[in-house]
């Protein structure tokens, strides 16, 4: 079965090219062939001119259009309009407070940043990225915290993703209170039935125990389920077509624990204690072998504030869920989906599933055309993520949810850590996106470097550039480092990636070469 081109209707020709240089358009971004553009015409043209109905005794005039330099690109005084978040950057002590040790305290500094992005065929677009920041008594928890960033796509992104940034946190904090007084209740119980006496306050949320490792991340995989449904069920979301990511970072009891649905990235600056350890990821050092020195050596910079021993090592504490990687292909395709990029759908490039395992960490899609994820019998979705928040018409073929969990405890190795939608690692590796954070001295001053450097490379490669959000936070905890924990969060991937190369290799009869 294979895909099939659009063609022109009334005048609409192929698939829309909106980027300077690359395929395709930004992977987080809804696409329309010609068929749902016609659709999309007619449909806005209504709109219009029913509201030039109701308002033409009153039109609402259009704000002017941005100022730009003689390249087309915004200026800068336009360009600060756009970013809004942090003013200063604010401090916390977070993590197992109850233990009144100091290893179990997480001294955190934390800023936020978003920057609206300039489409020059909708310059008023609104900006689709939200966050949400909760930096201590989450869910009544005395030193528990959340942060999360959101990137919508489609036509109502904006919506999807202020939905679950006003609701997401809600759902979260409803199933760890719950399960923490079900776990006191039962406690209470326990110490009545050996005719122990209750503690000060034994009601009192401080008092409730901690949750263990299943019974928190059980609570953000409802958490995701309940908004996603909630979504779909709200009058005022239009979510068939459009939907968000969400990337979140709870602390609790001293751990940390990711939830990721979508292509929103956490990624982790982490020093090993050993300064004779090698900071390169094995993906990283695959690469290095084939780069330029100059290259290698600018994407590998020295702390210029040399906190500690070692080089900062960027631990990817999520991974991106979208067609490049086979898991997720074979997941979509079982459920019905077709995967193919555009070029592919279109009949310019060949039919075939050889995407190489790209690393979104390590490697830039510089082309700019990845697979997507298609109804059998349709042109559409056509999303380059796996799964998000809304989507209705997208879960029918595998476009889920259901988020991807790690947990992790804080030790004194975790120096940095940054939440962010693509348009920060659109064309930033993970490696360059620490090595930035590194060079500063505050969260608001990395905040504010993320934004101008992505900003640049996105003017570097399009016409136009997406949203961009980020969360850094500055940590400082005393509790020993676990290498081995560092080591296979690093070599995760990379095994992956190996093991994919040698079935590939053995399929072939093609002799596998020594790395």
């Amino acid at each position: 079965m294979g895909c099939t081109s659009s063609k022109s209707t009334d005048g609409i020709g192929e698939t829309e090219r909106i980027m300077n240089g690359r395929r395709g358009i930004d992977k987080s971004e809804r696409i329309h062939t010609s068929s749902e553009k016609v659709k999309l015409t007619l449909q806005r043209a209504k709109i219009i001119k029913s509201a030039d109905n109701s308002t033409s005794n009153n039109p609402v005039p259009l704000p002017p259009p941005p100022k730009l330099n003689g390249a087309g690109h915004l200026i800068a005084e336009e360009v600060a309009k756009r970013i809004s978040g942090s003013v200063e950057t604010k401090n916390v002590t977070i993590g197992d407070l109850k233990s009144g040790l100091d290893e179990g305290l997480i001294h955190v500094q934390y800023a936020a940043l978003t920057q609206r992005g300039y489409y020059p065929k909708d310059p008023h677009k609104e900006n689709q990225d939200a966050y949400y920041i909760c930096p201590s008594k989450f869910a009544s928890g005395e030193g528990d915290a959340l942060f999360a960033v959101f990137d919508g796509h489609g036509d109502k992104g904006h919506d999807c993703a202020l939905f679950a940034k006003q609701k997401l946190h809600s759902y979260l904090a409803q199933n760890i209170k719950k399960q923490r007084a079900a776990s006191n209740a039962a406690r209470l119980r326990a110490m009545e039935a050996n005719g122990e006496a209750k503690p000060k306050n034994a009601f009192h949320p401080s008092s409730w125990p901690y949750l263990g490792v299943r019974e928190y991340e059980k609570a953000c995989r409802a958490a995701h389920l309940q908004c996603n449904k909630a979504m779909h069920d709200a009058k005022k979301v239009k979510d068939s077509m459009s939907g968000t990511t969400a990337i979140s970072v709870g602390f609790h009891a001293g751990r940390v624990t990711i939830s990721n649905v979508g292509d929103s990235r956490a990624v982790l600056g982490y020093r090993s204690g050993n300064e004779e350890t090698d900071s390169t990821t094995p993906a990283e050092e695959e690469k290095k072998e084939i780069s330029d020195e100059s290259d290698w050596e600018h994407n590998n910079i020295t702390n210029r504030n040399n906190r500690g021993a070692g080089k900062l090592m960027a631990i990817p504490l999520s991974e991106d869920q979208t067609p490049y990687r086979k898991d997720e292909r074979d997941r979509l395709k079982k459920a019905g989906a077709r995967i193919c990029s555009i070029d592919q759908m279109e009949g310019i490039a060949p039919m075939h599933e050889d995407w190489g395992e790209v690393d979104l960490g390590v490697d830039i899609d510089e082309e700019g055309d990845p697979p997507r994820v298609w109804c059998k019998d349709h042109d559409y979705p056509g999303t380059a993520f796996s799964r998000s928040l809304g989507d209705t018409v997208g879960e029918d073929i595998g476009v889920n949810a259901e988020p991807e969990i790690l947990t992790k405890d804080i030790t004194k190795g975790d120096e940095i850590l940054v939440i962010a939608s693509d348009g920060i690692f659109e064309f930033l590796t993970n490696q360059r996106v620490i090595d930035i954070c590194a060079e500063c001295n505050d969260p608001l001053h990395a905040c504010t470097r993320l934004l101008e450097e992505s900003y640049t490379q996105w003017l570097n490669y399009e016409l136009r550039t997406d949203d961009i959000t980020c969360i850094v936070l500055f940590l400082k905890n005393g509790r020993v480092n676990d290498e081995e924990v560092a080591r296979n969060l690093m070599n995760k991937k990379h095994r992956i990636k190996a093991a994919s190369k040698a079935k590939i290799q053995r399929e072939l009869s093609m002799p596998i070469l020594e790395a």
